[in-house]
């Protein structure tokens, strides 16, 4: 239990600060989202380049879960902007 802050803040420097959906109603700046897509991009792209370089058979298995996380989390961003621009 006491590695569930730490986990916590494992997750947030995984995903990014904004991991948290907006609250309902909120509208953020097509900038600001932009720049949340980018990031999340960015981060896949790391992680995957994690997943290529590590030996370790459970730490790969691992990581490829997470960035099926990461890329249906950034899909979902991604059909949300669409949707709110047509």
């Amino acid at each position: 239990m006491k590695n569930a802050v730490h986990s916590d803040q494992d997750f947030r420097e995984a995903y990014g600060a904004d991991a948290a959906p907006s609250p309902p109603g909120f509208q953020s700046s097509p900038r600001l989202v932009e720049d949340e897509v980018r990031e999340q991009r960015a981060n896949v792209m790391r992680f995957k380049t994690m997943e290529q370089e590590t030996t370790d058979p459970l730490g790969a298995r691992l990581l490829h879960d997470i960035i099926s996380d990461m890329e249906a989390e950034l899909s979902q961003v991604v059909d949300r902007i669409v949707a709110e621009r047509h």
